[in-house]
């Protein structure tokens, strides 16, 4: 029903939402916790963007000067379409200089690494599936677990935007969710995979949604790394 109104509300996810009855944060919870959930509604919100597109042409198609210029400062950039010239005597930017792990965070993660393959090892040991073959594929699964878990505590962090909103130059709002959260998403269904690789997470039918199982793993290995 939500993706229904989603379409019908032309993208807006605050209009979808109110009229499926629901609240924005359910809605960006159902995102985190169904991948093909979010694909589908990425999907409905980059039709609408054709759709918008389409429209934009059509003026253009119709000699219309400022879609024209608006299309050129979007799409043209790279041919040089901008309002900002420097002046010659204006110095290139210095690039941002991002700074290096330093070796006690390169540590940290090692050892936070080493002890999800240890839980990892000690739960297929409990259920027989353990052989010394699986080294490496534990290695993996421990190692996106970590990545995942690092970048949950950025995203679920109060201060963090899960949406990025951009406001057009007839006013109009663009919402977009977080490279973050995209990556966020990936990195869960990248370690789906990996435990299933490791016969884990596995036993869907008694799963009460797609991910439940899955998500009390990863609770489980949610604990302070020491």
């Amino acid at each position: 029903m939500f993706l229904e109104n989603l379409k019908q509300a032309g993208g807006i996810i605050y209009v979808a939402c109110e009229n499926t009855g629901i609240n924005r944060s359910t809605y960006y919870k159902w995102r985190r916790e169904d991948v093909e959930f979010a694909e589908m509604a990425d999907e409905v919100m980059e039709a609408q963007i054709d759709f918008v597109e389409s429209k934009l042409m059509a003026l253009i198609n119709a000699g219309d000067t400022t879609a024209t210029i608006f299309y050129l400062k979007t799409k043209g950039k790279k041919r040089g379409y901008s309002e900002k010239f420097p002046a010659p005597s204006e110095q290139p930017p210095v690039p941002a200089v991002t700074a290096l792990p330093s070796p006690d965070d390169d540590k940290a993660m090692m050892r936070r690494i080493k002890n999800k393959k240890s839980y990892i090892v000690k739960l297929l040991k409990q259920q027989g599936k353990y052989t010394a073959e699986l080294s490496m594929q534990v290695n993996i699964a421990a190692q996106l677990l970590v990545r995942t878990d690092m970048l949950a505590d950025e995203i679920f962090d109060s201060g963090h935007q899960s949406v990025n909103v951009e406001i057009s130059r007839e006013g109009n709002e663009r919402e977009s969710i977080s490279p973050k959260e995209k990556l966020y998403l990936d990195l869960v269904q990248q370690s789906q995979r990996a435990l299933r690789a490791l016969g884990m997470n596995t036993d869907s039918k008694e799963r009460k949604t797609d991910n439940d199982n899955f998500n009390e793993f990863l609770k489980e290995f949610r604990e302070d790394a020491e």
